[in-house]
């Protein structure tokens, strides 16, 4: 588990721990980037992509005790196809199977903007995504979602490499 900002941090809230991305990229299990302020964990966002990432971050959240009896929106940010809606659908199926409640979303926009807006509108209370999936000169020139998702939501994001 780790904060968004370091020890000597001032209270911006767009400034992120230098060592929050290394963090993130050096580790072979999930990590929990906590928020500012506790709050029990009802709803569930997983921001899906039908990535290898994105199916394994499934299956945990599947299998994660965790997780039982939660309500799960799978959210993916990608054109509307019908590939998209047959993994979206298999990922309802297998969180279903592991025991929550969930429901699958397709919705259009960048993936920043759009899981943002689905956080505030839907009051969800915790994220799990995968984390830099591109690497750190690309995310430098496009930029990362992952650096703008944990940098404009304000509740904790469980992260997978």
């Amino acid at each position: 588990m780790t904060g968004k900002r370091g020890e000597a941090h001032d209270v911006a809230s767009g400034h992120l721990g230098a060592n929050l991305e290394r963090a993130i990229r050096g580790s072979h299990k999930p990590v929990l980037v906590a928020s500012r302020a506790f709050r029990p964990i009802r709803r569930v966002m997983i921001a899906f992509d039908g990535s290898t990432t994105g199916r394994r971050t499934v299956e945990f959240a599947a299998g994660s005790p965790l997780l039982k009896g939660l309500d799960v929106d799978v959210v993916s940010v990608t054109p509307s196809s019908k590939a998209t809606e047959d993994d979206l659908a298999a990922a309802v199926q297998t969180l279903e199977r592991g025991g929550a409640t969930a429901r699958g979303i397709a919705v259009r926009g960048s993936a920043e903007d759009a899981i943002a807006a689905h956080v505030t509108a839907e009051g969800m209370d915790l994220i799990v995504m995968g984390a830099y999936g591109y690497s750190r000169i690309r995310s430098m020139i496009v930029g990362s979602t992952t650096t703008e998702t944990i940098r404009t939501c304000h509740v904790p994001l469980l992260m997978f490499r």
